[in-house]
């Protein structure tokens, strides 16, 4: 499994997540017994949303420097496809003005992203 961070103002949470449209997903659900986890399934993939909350302990003072949000909020997205997930950060509905932290090192607004055509793995 691959994962990113979306990371957000004070208003990104779990409920942002929640009320967009996956479109081409079977399901949506909360997972029972992990807390702050909601799961979308495609069927053959799925993505899990995992809200971290306002938890910096993962980044450096340079890395923070890049964030613009006086108070972040993270959310780290757990996918099987990359295919999927560069389809659902393309999506129309999908917040926008947020930053996405590929674990590589890399923290670029979801616009930038979106134009570099998806290097999730590569920048």
């Amino acid at each position: 499994m691959r994962w990113i961070t979306l990371i957000g103002d004070e208003s990104l949470c779990l409920d942002t997540i929640k009320k967009i449209e996956f479109y081409g997903s079977i399901s949506r659900y909360e997972v029972t017994g992990i807390r702050n986890r909601y799961c979308v399934d495609y069927g053959n993939d799925h993505m899990f949303y995992d809200y971290l909350g306002d938890s910096v302990g993962d980044y450096d003072e340079q890395d923070l420097k890049i964030i613009p949000f006086h108070k972040p909020h993270f959310i780290m997205i757990v996918y099987t496809s990359r295919e999927r997930m560069n389809i659902v950060l393309k999506q129309n509905n999908f917040p926008k003005g947020i930053y996405v932290d590929n674990g590589n090192g890399h923290i670029i607004p979801i616009e930038e992203l979106i134009e570099l055509e998806m290097p999730l793995d590569s920048l």
